[in-house]
């Protein structure tokens, strides 16, 4: 019987973790970006909203595995193990986003801000339409900051958000979005 090797094996389940986390990231998207908290106590996550509403969820275990056949372990390197790495941390991201974007779609719903626009194209007017439903942060030169549009591969965005930037509508939209942000913003108590 061979012997156990604890901290090789702890330190060896550290690397991997870590391997799986940068890999679950590189395919989480525009999720990745979003604002996160460690929940450190507790059975609920809690989602608080720009607007200060708060809504609990209960967590959802999300698991993937990765499987290596004693035959293929002999001939496994470096590089063929990152990949199965590379392959579970895909598998997770793809259901933490899916999740992300179910619970999106939910409270859009909530509040009456989905819009569905089955079987037409994009277009300036759906942009500029989902841009009014949005609160719009701007950074310190006065340009609009955190905006990500998510959709169909083979939807031309870049070709109507081109276009939308020369459109006097979405001037005039981005103008009065800075200055509820300036409001907005004018109205936030400092903590301190």
């Amino acid at each position: 019987m061979l012997p156990d090797f604890p901290k090789t094996k702890e330190k060896l389940g550290k690397m991997i973790k870590s391997e799986m986390k940068k890999a679950c990231f590189r395919y989480m998207g525009p999720i990745a970006d979003s604002p996160k908290s460690m929940m450190f106590e507790g059975n609920k996550s809690i989602i608080v909203r720009e607007d200060g509403s708060v809504s609990e969820m209960n967590p959802q275990e999300m698991t993937t595995k990765i499987e290596i056949k004693v035959e293929e372990l002999e001939g496994m390197d470096h590089e063929m193990v990152m990949k199965k790495i590379n392959s579970m941390g895909k598998e997770m991201a793809e259901k933490q986003a899916k999740l992300a974007y179910d619970v999106m779609i939910k409270t859009a719903e909530k509040v009456g801000n989905k819009t569905s626009y089955d079987g037409i194209p994009f277009s300036i007017d759906i942009l500029l339409e989902a841009l009014e439903k949005m609160h719009i942060e701007f950074d310190a030169e006065g340009q609009p900051s955190g905006l990500t549009l998510v959709a169909n591969p083979n939807t031309p965005i870049d070709k109507v958000v081109s276009q939308a930037a020369d459109d006097p509508r979405y001037q005039e939209l981005m103008e009065r979005k800075r200055k509820e942000w300036h409001v907005r913003e004018s109205r936030r108590k400092l903590v301190g």
